[in-house]
Order: structure tokens, then sequence, then C-alpha cells
């Protein structure tokens, strides 16, 4: 029996750290999972909107303690990029990757 399933993970990598510690596996977050029987197309808003909250909640600043310090902090965070494939470039920007003016890159010379 040949079932198809598809998982879409979301890994967030902090670039506050040396390239060398920060770029480890350890120091990724895997903050959300996308499961389903096929991708999420227009619904991946859904998935992302938890995500998307803590994200502009972060870019404000949260009060964060330093156990090493025994300080509070404010923690701010913000989103540099996203690096996907390209159905996921599609889904993430709207764009049509299927049809006519595919790669929003090329646009007319596609």
């Amino acid at each position: 029996m040949s079932n198809t399933y598809s998982i879409w993970p979301v890994i967030l990598v902090p670039y506050n750290m040396p390239p060398r510690s920060g770029m480890k596996q350890s120091s990724f977050i895997l903050s959300l999972i996308i499961p389903g029987e096929k991708s999420p197309e227009n619904d991946i808003d859904i998935y992302l909107k938890p995500l998307i909250h803590e994200l502009q909640q972060l870019w404000q600043g949260v009060q964060c303690y330093d156990v090493a310090s025994g300080e509070n902090f404010m923690m701010r965070a913000a989103l540099l990029w996203t690096i996907n494939d390209f159905p996921a470039y599609g889904m993430l920007s709207g764009w049509s990757t299927k049809d006519r003016f595919a790669c929003p890159y090329c646009a007319n010379n596609t």
C-alpha cells in the first residue's frame, strides 16, 4: 500500500551568534511542522499565523530574564529572509509558479 504524505518544516536560525555556533543544527529552532497529505498551498498562511504573531511581538520587544547575569533584558527579533523551494516560494509570495509568468524574477521572460 502506497500513501503519499507531506511534511513542511519551518526552521528558524539565530543570526546573533558566531557563524560556527549559530549554523550548527543544535542552534536551529524547529518552530512549526505543517503536516498533510499534500502541500498546504493557499492555506499556508493559516499555519504561519501564530509564528507571524510571535515575530511581531518580538519585533516590539519582549521582557526576558538572563539566567547568567541575573538581569532582565528586552529581547527583539526580526525575520531577515526565507529560504525555500520554488513551490513554497509561490505559496509564501502569492505568485503562481505553474502558469505563464511562473518565475517572479524572470516575469515576461518566463
